[in-house]
């Protein structure tokens, strides 16, 4: 495509030069007028091809930064939000329940003996499981600004604003079951013939002597007792 820039302004001056001498009234400026009028048409389809290949490049970019945006903040494998946008998220949730004097919760969950799991069924079973965990938890977690988050290996995180410890305990155990009834078999478990998780539950209304890091914690330390406890279920 010619560089339509530079044939505008060779269409001007042809134009300007027409006016200048006062031909446009002749035969010669007939001709020239239409000469004029057949390259500023050329010119104008040229334009607009420009204008809908940029759109279409303003639109496929738009695409491209939303996807590239989509893949910086889930896990590669499960699809749910990852580790690192879980704590972006939970900062923003934790300083808006600080201001609000409002409780927030989180749960840890864990599957039970996974890596025995791995070990009985290959690891290419072990994603198939752990994806599949994840869509079961997700089925729970269902308010809007509620976040299921890969946590790390098979550990998860769920986030829940505005929860209180009640409301914490009632998705934890709709966890729990919802697994346990999908009869997940799991061979190499020493407790259970089927896939199940321990969660670990933690609530607080964020004041002056508290942090993210600190509820985290005590999610975690609640999953260690739930682990010491049997498995399979929640504990506070």
């Amino acid at each position: 495509m010619d560089n339509i820039f530079i044939k505008e302004d060779e269409v001007i001056e042809n134009a300007e030069n027409a006016i200048r001498k006062n031909i446009m009234g002749s035969t010669e400026g007939e001709a020239l007028y239409k000469d004029l009028l057949y390259e500023y048409k050329k010119l104008l389809k040229q334009t607009k091809s420009l204008v809908k290949m940029s759109d279409m490049m303003q639109l496929q970019l738009h695409d491209l930064s939303r996807e590239l945006e989509r893949m910086s903040n889930t896990d590669g494998l499960t699809g749910i939000y990852n580790r690192r946008f879980f704590n972006e998220i939970f900062h923003k949730e934790w300083y808006s329940a600080f201001r609000g004097k409002i409780s927030i919760g989180i749960l840890m969950i864990d599957i039970d003996n996974f890596k025995k799991y791995n070990d009985t069924y290959g690891h290419l079973q072990g994603d198939r499981c752990l994806k599949l965990i994840s869509e079961i938890i997700q089925k729970s977690v269902k308010r809007p600004r509620d976040m299921l988050a890969r946590y790390g290996g098979e550990e998860f995180v769920v986030l829940l604003a505005e929860t209180d410890i009640k409301g914490c305990r009632a998705v934890a155990e709709e966890i729990i079951k919802s697994i346990e009834a999908k009869d997940i078999k799991h061979a190499g478990s020493p407790y259970f013939p089927r896939v199940t998780v321990s969660v670990g539950i933690a609530v607080t209304v964020p004041d002056d002597q508290d942090s993210c890091e600190k509820l985290l914690n005590m999610a975690d330390e609640a999953l260690y007792r739930a682990k010491a406890a049997g498995r399979n279920c929640c504990m506070e």
